[in-house]
């Protein structure tokens, strides 16, 4: 996608990286629809109960209709709402994914909300409001922060004698040491599909993709940070300790089926996946604090916000319902049922009701997810932020990401979205220079 108006690329030129204070009080946004007549809403969302959350929400809001649509997630969902806005027609209030978005906030097509975003929403969210807040104002409300984990085979791991790990050396260590009893079994996969997995690796060790200073985009996804990452995981993948492949083939699901890989490093939200992905294996599932490199740290990995749509007639009934998917009991419940959903709201009393209403009977000894979820994303750095153009640059990273196993390495992955990035950026009329 490309920057629509330099207007706007001065508003993406400067970067909010703070977002401060405590967890302790629910998110809340000064606009409520107060009309006597009722209002239509449109949202757009691809998420599991989706469809139970709206109508809970309309049996509870009765000057307040909304219609919901089924999008799929990824690339050809983002399709068709870019596609909506230029017909006329986009949905008042939609999913995006953090990533994703400062490619509307670039285009014009949402609003900014910060004139109705109260102190209580900026001490509650955390790391996750600088991953909706470009240019000192906020473009969406956020409803998860995810704290990147090791999901584990806990009855593998006692079955070959691993130490779940606490360090990437030990992680190491363990690995080798079951290479040496199970040539054919990994301890990990190294998911060949999905460059941006290493975003949240980089952002553990101290990376920072994306900055802004002087009105200038910095990036840099080769510092010091990025190049211990990649030379960690290269040095794995090169002796044969990982299983690299990727994620959305069925030779990936076969060897998680069949036990060759004993794990994922995969975000909170991964635990609902694994229940429905793999239901034979319940109570063989468990979740520990990502590895770290010697002290507590970790890096989010996906998340997703409500935007609101620069077209909507009623931004007041729009970011009501924005901000009672993200904090009510209510949506939060309901979201959960069937075990449809792990994701960590960064709302700490949304965080609270989801840990009570989600059934954690699929995990090893029925352990309690999200506490270990809850734990890591206080590590979570708070000066992560995404900038424009990350589809462009994840695209031209995937080809090299795809040869990782097979000749290429995870340092061509990241020097090539530097450069990409970097020309998009230029491109779309921004100053970026390598940070």
């Amino acid at each position: 996608m490309t920057v629509g108006t330099l207007g706007m690329a001065t508003v993406l030129a400067a970067c909010s990286s703070s977002a401060g204070g405590s967890t302790d009080s629910a998110a809340q946004v000064s606009a409520t629809y107060s009309g006597s007549a009722v209002v239509d809403l449109s949202f757009w969302s691809w998420t599991l109960n989706a469809q139970a959350v709206v109508d809970e929400f309309n049996k509870t809001h009765p000057n307040i209709h909304v219609t919901f649509t089924k999008i799929t997630g990824g690339p050809a969902g983002y399709s068709k709402l870019f596609d909506a806005f230029k017909a006329g027609n986009a949905p008042d209030v939609f999913n995006c994914e953090y990533d994703m978005l400062p490619e509307f906030a670039s285009e014009g097509l949402v609003q900014d909300i910060s004139a109705y975003v109260t102190p209580q929403l900026k001490s509650a969210l955390g790391a996750a409001l600088p991953l909706t807040t470009l240019g000192g104002k906020t473009w969406a409300i956020p409803y998860d922060i995810e704290p990147t984990e090791l999901w584990y085979r806990a009855d593998l791991f006692q079955k070959y004698d691993l130490a779940v790990p606490t360090t990437w050396d030990q992680f190491a260590s363990e690995a080798k040491a079951l290479a040496a009893k199970d040539p054919g079994a990994k301890l990990a996969a190294l998911p060949t599909d999905d460059a941006l997995w290493l975003a949240s690796l980089a952002e553990q060790a101290g990376g920072q993709w994306f900055s802004s200073s002087g009105g200038t985009w910095k990036v840099d996804l080769t510092g010091a940070a990025d190049e211990k990452v990649a030379s960690y995981w290269q040095g794995l993948a090169d002796d044969k300790l990982l299983y690299t492949g990727a994620s959305s083939s069925p030779a990936y699901t076969t060897a998680f089926t069949n036990g060759q890989i004993l794990s994922m490093i995969e975000p909170a939200y991964e635990g609902a996946y694994l229940k429905s992905s793999y239901p034979k294996q319940a109570g063989d599932w468990a979740v520990a604090p990502l590895p770290n490199w010697g002290s507590a740290a970790d890096g989010a990995e996906g998340g997703s916000s409500y935007p609101v749509s620069k077209d909507t007639k009623n931004t007041a009934a729009a970011l009501e319902f924005a901000e009672w998917m993200a904090t009510s009991s209510d949506a939060i419940s309901t979201r959960m049922q069937g075990g449809a959903s792990s994701a960590l709201p960064a709302d700490s009393a949304a965080a609270a009701q989801a840990e009570s209403s989600f059934d954690k009977s699929y995990y090893a000894q029925s352990q309690d997810i999200f506490s270990v979820a809850n734990a890591a994303a206080a590590t979570v750095s708070q000066s992560w932020a995404w900038g424009p153009q990350v589809p462009g640059m994840d695209t031209a990273m995937s080809t090299p990401m795809g040869q990782i196993g097979s000749g290429g390495t995870v340092a061509a992955v990241l020097s090539t979205g530097q450069s990409q990035v970097l020309q998009l950026l230029k491109s779309a009329g921004l100053q970026a220079s390598a940070g």
